[in-house]
């Protein structure tokens, strides 16, 4: 079984909130639950400050909700494109996206 991994506080005096500019940002997994630690080993992380973290991390408001659906689809995208780039067809690019994270966020990439 492979070591969990956390964000905690390495590096934290550097983070800012990609929102307000506040420092001591925490790390924010964009892929909640049992995606948190693909979330960690690929990348899928922004920098909040404590109250758009809980705001985001909650998924409450209209804003956060729409925030989240735009980050996962930011990262789907990038995702996906990396994959490409590096020689894969769409279809092979969609597919690795869905066996990592299990759901596809973007109206415009299908599944097969």
């Amino acid at each position: 079984m492979a070591k969990k991994l956390y964000n905690g506080w390495k590096h934290k005096l550097e983070r800012v909130c990609l929102y307000c500019g506040r420092p001591y940002a925490e790390r924010h997994e964009v892929f909640p639950g049992s995606n948190r630690q693909n979330s960690i080993r690929q990348g899928f992380q922004i920098d909040l400050c404590p109250e758009h973290h809980r705001e985001i991390q909650e998924n409450c408001t209209k804003w956060a909700q729409e925030e989240n659906l735009r980050w996962r689809q930011h990262f789907e995208r990038e995702f996906i494109e990396k994959k490409m780039d590096a020689g894969a067809s769409m279809q092979q690019a969609v597919r690795a996206w869905m066996a990592l994270i299990g759901r596809n966020y973007c109206d415009e990439i299908t599944p097969e």
